[in-house]
């Protein structure tokens, strides 16, 4: 260990109360105490600091391979390509766990999908969770596999005061079977398509803007047709936003999608919102907006490839309705 990093790593530690940590997540704790967790880095990875600190809490199962994470390995990634594929594909073959969770998003996921693209499919089906990023591995996922994945925070986000507890409850709620169906609420109407309806039903699909966009005319494009599209992005311009979206509908990924739904988009200031408003009156189909979703301090859970409804409730407001 490099000298300079001993006191740092000390001082964290220091400053991180186990006894805290359990108060502000105890319910997320009490939930998944008993579920074995294996970590997994397959795009970008985390300082050591917060590495060791995710090492110390012993109040979950958290199973962290010690050989995943060399960022000396890669300029922009938690480790190789070839080590990165090994310990996800590790986990998702490892019949004594049933949770994947990514620490979390940055880049360099899609690289894995040629070598995805070669294996058989798992006899068991993982709760596999991230986003942002991880978009790429839930397109994968969804489309080869017929997997339900969880678009959700990557397990180092625990760590930050900045993020709701919630985001983490709910996925845990997910996990342990303690609900039915997974709710996302706060959902409002932004088209004349959307304010004439009371329901919508199909089957989720979406994720991250930036990664949707580079895997089209790839082998993972995502399918759209017959689908919810829920969207989201972090650090995004107007001017990005509004060429993104001229691509997708330029490339047919908006013909016959039941619905689109807009997370977080990178600060939702005034230009981002004038943008979505008038890409939506361009529409035919219903669009809708939340800030319940995506990189923002609410992230809650969407589950891929479930049966799902988007439902009118009492105020005019909508309410996403994910069987899990």
């Amino acid at each position: 260990m490099h000298k300079c990093f001993i006191p740092t790593i000390f001082f964290l530690l220091a400053n991180f109360s186990i006894v805290k940590f359990e108060n502000q997540n105890i319910n997320f704790i009490n939930l998944l105490k008993d579920i074995p967790i294996t970590i997994v880095a397959p795009a970008s990875g985390i300082n050591k600091n917060e590495l060791t600190t995710l090492k110390t809490i012993a109040s979950f199962q958290l199973n962290i391979p010690n050989g995943c994470f060399d960022q000396s390995r890669s300029v922009f990634h938690s480790n190789s390509d070839e080590v990165r594929f090994k310990y996800l594909k590790d986990a998702l073959f490892d019949k004594t766990n049933h949770v994947v969770w990514t620490l979390r998003g940055g880049y360099g996921a899609a690289k894995l999908i040629p070598a995805l693209q070669k294996l058989t499919i798992p006899e068991q089906e993982k709760f596999f969770i991230g986003y942002s990023d991880i978009t790429a591995l839930h397109i994968f996922f969804t489309q080869a596999w017929d997997w339900k994945t969880i678009h959700g925070s990557g397990i180092v986000e625990i760590l930050k005061s900045d993020k709701k507890r919630a985001n983490f409850t709910k996925i845990a709620e997910i996990i342990s079977g303690k609900v039915k169906h997974a709710i996302v609420d706060q959902i409002f109407p932004i088209n004349a398509a959307a304010q004439s309806i009371d329901i919508v039903d199909g089957k989720l699909t979406g994720g991250n803007i930036t990664v949707l966009q580079t895997g089209i005319g790839t082998t993972w494009e995502v399918k759209t047709e017959g689908k919810i599209l829920f969207l989201e992005d972090t650090q995004i311009k107007a001017y990005q936003l509004d060429r993104t979206l001229l691509h997708f509908k330029q490339a047919g990924l908006l013909k016959n999608v039941k619905a689109i739904l807009f997370g977080h988009c990178g600060t939702d200031n005034k230009d981002i919102i004038t943008t979505l408003n008038q890409f939506a009156s361009a529409l035919p189909i219903p669009v809708f907006k939340t800030n319940r979703f995506g990189h923002g301090s609410t992230n809650d859970p969407i589950i891929y490839n479930t049966i799902s409804q988007i439902v009118l409730v009492y105020d005019g407001s909508f309410k996403l309705i994910m069987k899990v």
